[in-house]
């Protein structure tokens, strides 16, 4: 009779306790979802804004792609607080689903993602009050590597990386909920939110090849470009495969990267058109063909990463089918990462040429070895952030401290 009453006991607790954790998943990945939007809309008004750096200058501030950029960035950190807000009140009212958040400030309850996303969003924001300071200083300048295009971007990139935390757990919360519909479409946007972010700090690649930005040790120039790019690349997509474990990831992470240069083909062209005929200005020159491109996407965006996730994919499936070492499956994914070291673009096919008549001989095979360094590092840390992805806020086991 006891025992009785005891399921009972435990048969309404998990009737009270799961329409609480239907809501708390599907809040976390509705949020999710909304802040990789606005990491994308952020992600389009960069793009315009490039384009209108290079082919028209800059006139004011509050320009329509600074405009854009910043309403992605406000509403990210809106819907990061909003998603705090809510968990804190959720798990006020069930204490039992602590466990399935993180702690802040010792008040406060929420994935871990939502503090990423949200200091992210802070950071980007009050960067640009600090870059449009740097421009009244030091003028207009269409370089990358300056200190707040750089924070900036950081802090952009850095809002889709806590996105991918916030959907990884609302699929775990979503498997607990037996809601198998939305565990499947979480890890899907999970790809999609790591691919916004290769996507936003590839823009800050296209710097390290212009020729302020190689290594000088007088015999010989070292371009950073190698480490950069196989850094990057071999991150998002080891981060990939770890957090979802899906046979396609890497490949589904590019794919989304596709479609985002498409985005930028279909959107940024004519705005750029529009808005010139708009405020009365002219280009600065004849544009001709360029005039209908975006240039982010055709003399930007390397090409060599959607050669590379395919491959990555395989050895990937090779290494867990035949249970290969860690070891082993590290230096076979770094090696294979030096593909992606290869500058490539839609227009500069032949910028790898470029860079090694630039850097000679010894600086060429040293920026090599020098990709080599970062594939290892990439893949190291995406192999570890994969896990903490995949791990998320499961048992409370993080806790951000106060």
């Amino acid at each position: 009779m006891a025992k009785a009453l005891g399921d009972t006991h435990d048969i309404h607790q998990t009737l009270t306790k799961a329409p609480t954790i239907q809501t708390l998943w599907v809040t976390r990945f509705t949020i999710g979802l909304g802040i990789v939007l606005c990491a994308l809309i952020s992600l389009v008004g960069t793009s315009w804004d490039i384009q209108w750096h290079l082919f028209v200058g800059r006139d004011r501030t509050l320009i329509p792609p600074h405009l854009m950029m910043l309403t992605g960035i406000t509403l990210g950190g809106l819907l990061a607080l909003t998603a705090v807000g809510v968990e804190t009140i959720v798990v006020r009212r069930k204490p039992q689903l602590a466990q399935y958040s993180t702690q802040f400030a010792g008040m406060f309850y929420s994935s871990l993602g939502t503090y990423i996303a949200g200091f992210a969003a802070l950071d980007a924001a009050i960067a640009f009050p600090l870059d449009s300071y740097w421009h009244s200083l030091y003028g207009i300048d269409v370089a990358l590597w300056t200190p707040f295009h750089v924070m900036i971007l950081m802090g952009m990139g850095s809002m889709p990386l806590g996105a991918t935390f916030m959907l990884r757990s609302a699929g775990q919360l979503a498997q607990i909920a037996r809601q198998r519909r939305g565990e499947q479409v979480s890890t899907l946007f999970t790809c999609v939110a790591l691919s916004l972010v290769l996507s936003i700090f590839t823009i800050l690649l296209s710097d390290a090849l212009t020729l302020t930005n190689y290594l000088d040790l007088g015999l010989f120039k070292i371009n950073l470009y190698p480490l950069l790019a196989g850094l990057l690349t071999t991150f998002i997509l080891m981060a990939a495969q770890t957090a979802v474990r899906s046979r396609w990831a890497a490949t589904t992470v590019i794919l989304v990267y596709i479609v985002v240069a498409l985005i930028f083909t279909t959107f940024v062209p004519p705005a750029t058109s529009y808005l010139v005929g708009l405020e009365h200005l002219q280009y600065r020159r004849a544009l001709n063909a360029f005039a209908f491109v975006s240039i982010l996407a055709v003399r930007l965006w390397p090409i060599l990463p959607i050669l590379l996730a395919p491959i990555f994919d395989l050895l990937i499936n090779q290494a867990r089918s035949q249970q290969w070492s860690w070891r082993r499956l590290h230096w076979s994914s770094a090696i294979l990462g030096l593909l992606t070291c290869i500058p490539m673009t839609v227009f500069q096919l032949n910028s790898a040429l470029i860079v090694a008549n630039r850097s000679g001989i010894i600086g060429a095979i040293a920026g090599l070895l020098l990709g080599l360094l970062g594939t290892y590092i990439g893949t190291t840390l995406g192999r570890q952030t994969g896990e903490n992805i995949r791990q998320g806020d499961a048992s409370n086991q993080v806790s951000v401290p106060g």
